[in-house]
């Protein structure tokens, strides 16, 4: 199974921590309370997707890594 890409734009994240809180294998906030990828595999791809939906200021960017791998939605 294929995983995401994960890009964080640290210019517009506000350090919310939304994402930490839903995919904590995954990100977590630095000494400047900005997020960062601990893990890009850390947590399961519904939790990156929701960590990624949950971000306030849209400061996260998924791209599917082996998209030919990946099942159609619903499987």
């Amino acid at each position: 199974m294929a995983g995401f890409d994960i890009a964080i734009d640290r210019t517009r994240c506000m350090g919310s921590g939304n994402c930490s809180f839903w995919a904590p294998n995954t990100f977590d906030l630095d000494d400047e309370g900005l997020s960062f990828v601990v893990d890009p595999q850390g947590d399961d791809a519904t939790k990156i997707q929701n960590a990624a939906n949950g971000c306030p200021t849209q400061a996260i960017t998924l791209t599917v890594s082996g998209a030919s791998e990946v099942a159609p939605p619903g499987r």
